[in-house]
């Protein structure tokens, strides 16, 4: 345990919790190949970061006084060679490099290794001559060792008479939102126009508030459908009785609590879960399909392209 390996392993846990305790789960660490404690801890700091940035990704919608939205995080512009050309400033203050570092480097210096893998197969099998798109996983090392995940819009742009061809490469995050005055005013001028006939008053929606028994009802049926993702979705009277509510207060609830209903939560979780198999695991393709539920492997490919903007096969080849 006091070797320098597991010394620097422990920081890097620390920096992890460090990170979570200040409202970022952007940051990973990054996985070693020994099967000890200090493996295992950073797999569940790992894990309860990820499962963190999903709730909030779930209950955003919820009006709260520090709420999250979500905002350009990172921004590449890349030379046709995928050196690095430009950065927003964000770059440099998550990754800790110095403004104006970075430019100029390739942009696989900064990318884990099996990101690198992915990356490096990108340019060499990627299209020149026309402009393309997907979106990518890629996790990027900063200064103290953890690694920022994120999904990537990457577009490429050709050469085009003087242009040189260039990669836009852009990630999303969630950050805090502050309640401003300016919004505090805003609210208060639509009120007063809509008194004085100005502007049409809202209509009266029905609404109810989630007690603290609904909360951890709903809570069980998405743990429940989490854990039988290869299994059908029960019906709404089932998942109803399951949460010891009827079937109107089960749906209104359920939307309200995760911003999507039981069975696009279902198919979102199942796709989660086979992006993650397809990238980590050796079963193939229409197994993992199989593993979350999906019946037909075309049924699945579909879905997949849909949520991802890549399919199934390309991921397995960019992970190799």
């Amino acid at each position: 345990m006091d070797s320098p390996e597991n010394k620097k392993r422990l920081e890097d846990i620390y920096n992890q919790l460090v990170h979570i305790a200040n409202g970022n789960f952007s940051y990973q660490i990054e996985r070693t190949d020994k099967n000890d404690a200090l493996e295992a801890l950073t797999f569940l700091v790992n894990s309860t970061t990820e499962e963190l940035r999903d709730a909030f990704l779930y209950q955003g919608f919820i009006k709260m006084p520090n709420s999250y939205e979500m905002v350009v995080q990172l921004y590449f512009e890349l030379d046709g060679k995928g050196q690095i050309i430009k950065t927003n400033p964000t770059v440099d203050t998550l990754l800790h490099f110095k403004e104006g570092t970075l430019n100029g480097l390739p942009l696989s210096q900064l990318l884990e290794k099996s990101s690198q893998k992915g990356w490096k197969k990108l340019l060499k099998a990627s299209p020149k001559d026309r402009i393309w798109e997907l979106t990518l996983q890629l996790s990027l090392s900063e200064q103290s060792g953890l690694l920022l995940s994120s999904l990537f819009h990457i577009i490429y742009f050709p050469e085009y008479g003087n242009q040189l061809a260039t990669f836009m490469m852009t990630s999303f995050d969630l950050v805090k939102k502050e309640e401003t005055d300016q919004g505090f005013l805003q609210k208060k001028l639509k009120q007063q126009l809509q008194a004085h006939g100005l502007l049409p008053k809202p209509q009266k929606t029905d609404t109810h508030i989630l007690r603290a028994v609904d909360l951890e009802n709903l809570r069980k049926a998405k743990q429940h459908i989490m854990d039988n993702l290869d299994m059908p979705l029960p019906s709404i009277k089932e998942l109803a009785h399951f949460c010891n509510t009827n079937e109107y207060k089960f749906k209104k609830g359920f939307k309200e609590l995760f911003g999507m209903t039981a069975f696009q939560y279902q198919k979102h979780e199942r796709l989660r879960k086979a992006h993650m198999l397809i990238e980590h695991s050796n079963k193939t393709i229409l197994a993992i399909a199989r593993t979350v539920g999906f019946k037909k492997g075309n049924h699945f490919a579909r879905e997949f392209k849909k949520r991802y903007g890549y399919s199934p096969s390309v991921l397995r080849r960019l992970s190799k």
